[in-house]
Order: C-alpha cells, then sequence, then structure tokens
C-alpha cells in the first residue's frame, strides 16, 4: 500500500510569509508609538517629580524660587562663571534633598540615559584644574553639580532667575538673581521647566541636557525689557541678553535649548527644524506636554518680516508663558 504524504505547496507557503509580513508592517509601527507614548508618561511623571521638588523647595526657603545659579565671588578659587562648578550650584543640584534621584532628570528619550556618563562628560568639558580627571576622584558637590548641570529639565532662568555680574569690593559676584514666588502672577501659565539638550551633532541631540533654556521673547512689542530683566538691566547687573531662539535648523538653541522629543514631525517654526511634543513643567506645579510651536505662542521669536517686528518682542502677553506678569 501507497501512503499519500501532505505538505504544504510552495505557493501556500509564500502565501503564509506574505500575510505576516503584512502584519508586521502594521504592528511593528503600532509597537513603536506605544513605546514612545510610554516614554512620554515616564518624562511627565519625572517633570511633574522636578516641580514638586521646587515647590518643597520654595516652603522651606520662604516663597524664593530656586536660583538658577547660586553663584560665586570672583576672588574664591574656581569662581569662573556659569556653569564650571563649586562653588557655584544649579537647581536640581540644591533641590537633590527633595528628590534624593538625578535620574529623573534624564528624560527617556535622550541618548545618553546614563547619569554616571553625563558627569564624566562635564568633567572631560570643563577640565582640570577645576575638576578632577576622573568622576571616581569627583567629591559629593562636584558629582551633584555634573549631573545637574546636564539634566533634560531646562530651567526658565530668565525671568525666574536671570544671570548677573555684580561689582563688590572683594570682585565681581558671577550668579543670578532670587526671584519670589509672589513675582509670578499666573503660576498656571508660567513655564518653569521645560525638556532640554546640550547640544547638537548633524542635527541629532547629543551630550543630556542643559540645566536652563532661553526665552524666544525677553522684550514687549516697543522694545522695553520685560520685568524682572528690566529691573536688573537698569541698575547695570543683567548678563543674560539678548539672543534667544536661532533661527538656524541645526543650532541647539532653534528652540532655545528645548527640544521635542516626542511625536516628531516636519516644522515650520525654522526652515528645516523638527517639530514635536516639548514636556513641560509649569510654576504652579502641573505637567504636560505641548507642541513646541506653542512655546514661543504671542512671541516674536526669529523676528517677524510680515510687519518688521524685530526678533525676541512680545507680540500677545496672554499667550506667552515665559514672562511673570502676564
Amino acid at each position: 500500500m501507497r501512503s499519500n504524504r501532505k505538505a504544504f505547496t510552495l505557493i501556500e507557503l509564500l502565501v503564509v510569509i506574505a500575510i505576516i509580513a503584512i502584519l508586521a508592517a502594521i504592528l511593528f509601527p503600532v509597537f513603536a508609538q506605544a513605546k514612545q507614548a510610554a516614554k512620554k508618561a515616564a518624562s511627565i511623571s519625572n517633570m511633574k517629580q522636578g516641580v514638586l521638588a521646587e515647590l518643597m523647595y520654595q516652603n522651606d526657603y520662604d516663597d524664593a524660587l530656586v536660583m538658577s545659579d547660586s553663584g560665586c565671588v570672583t576672588s574664591q578659587p574656581n569662581c569662573f562663571g556659569w556653569g564650571y562648578g563649586p562653588p557655584d550650584s544649579v537647581p536640581f543640584e540644591n533641590m537633590f534633598p527633595y528628590t534624593k534621584n538625578m535620574q529623573i532628570t534624564v528624560d527617556p528619550m535622550d541618548e545618553v540615559q546614563s547619569v554616571a556618563q553625563r558627569q564624566m562628560d562635564e568633567f572631560k568639558s570643563i577640565g582640570a584644574p577645576i575638576y578632577p580627571a576622573t568622576i571616581a576622584l569627583g567629591t559629593t558637590a562636584e558629582l551633584e553639580y555634573a549631573a545637574a548641570v546636564r539634566s533634560n529639565m531646562g530651567y526658565n532662568f530668565a525671568f525666574l532667575s536671570p544671570w548677573l555680574l555684580v561689582p563688590g569690593s572683594n570682585g565681581y559676584y558671577v550668579g543670578a538673581a532670587s526671584i519670589n514666588s509672589s513675582q509670578v502672577t499666573q503660576p498656571a501659565h508660567t513655564l518653569m521647566f521645560g525638556t532640554s539638550i546640550w547640544n547638537r551633532v548633524g542635527g541629532a541631540p547629543t551630550g543630556g541636557g542643559n540645566w536652563v533654556v532661553q526665552t524666544p521673547c525677553w522684550e514687549d512689542a516697543n522694545g522695553n525689557y520685560l520685568q524682572p530683566i528690566a529691573g536688573y538691566a537698569a541698575a547695570g547687573t543683567l548678563f543674560s541678553y539678548g539672543s534667544g531662539w536661532d533661527a538656524n535648523p541645526l543650532s541647539w538653541i532653534v528652540y532655545g535649548g528645548l527640544w521635542p522629543f516626542y511625536n516628531i514631525t516636519s516644522s515650520t517654526a525654522a526652515t528645516g527644524a523638527q517639530n514635536g511634543q516639548v514636556v513641560i513643567g509649569w510654576a504652579d506645579g502641573h505637567t504636560k506636554s505641548m507642541p513646541i510651536s506653542q512655546v514661543a505662542a504671542g512671541c516674536s521669536a526669529y523676528g517677524d518680516t510680515s510687519s518688521s517686528l524685530p526678533q525676541g518682542r512680545v507680540t500677545d502677553p496672554t499667550k506667552f508663558i515665559w514672562a511673570l506678569n502676564q
């Protein structure tokens, strides 16, 4: 007796493979979107912890906002300016007692996920004699500073703690202003932190984050400095402005150092730049993601050629989310 052996024909196998390929093509983008959505949720959660740490800091320091740089006097050893390390200190270093965790300052979409790598990059960037050769030789203050200065939560320093250069009997104070939370008239409408990048190479973010981000506008429609910038400019101590967002699409400050890590699409904000969602922490403690193009609402971020309005002028104060008084 002959037994009949059944098997798939070549055509049947090819049909099955084609169906699997079609299903994979449909599902893989869905998986990628789900993964990015999870990362965005984690980013929003981290930002929430960051702004709550700021609110706890205010509660312990008589409603003073954390300073963008505590600064130092140039007669002190290693006092070289903003971002150079101790004796200066930066926001998430000063708020570390409330967070107990530098990892929350790392955005899940950033290429540098390791806090130790960020510290090492900062040590190399500044170099000796300010920093030791390796992070293994770093002090606690140096390590916390190096991690905090490359935080992906960039601080709205122009309005919440402008950089100052103040002459004194023992040299210059190189630091920042201290602002009280009562000066923020609409905290639910005022940007405090936003997801930031350190630099861009070939258009891609690199090096971690940046502890401060630049406002797109710092003057009213008539060209007068907004408060509190105006007061320090009048006193001759302001060292913050003026420059804002860079229209060069490959610049790291095309969005003032902010970066739309999520739902990236093409952009009309600056030719060749990328649009997408940036995660924002607000002065009242709430957080959300929003299109990067909306972050400069009510502002001539790159200069308005249709009305000849220069760069950096506020066109609609009710929409501008950076200033203290709105």
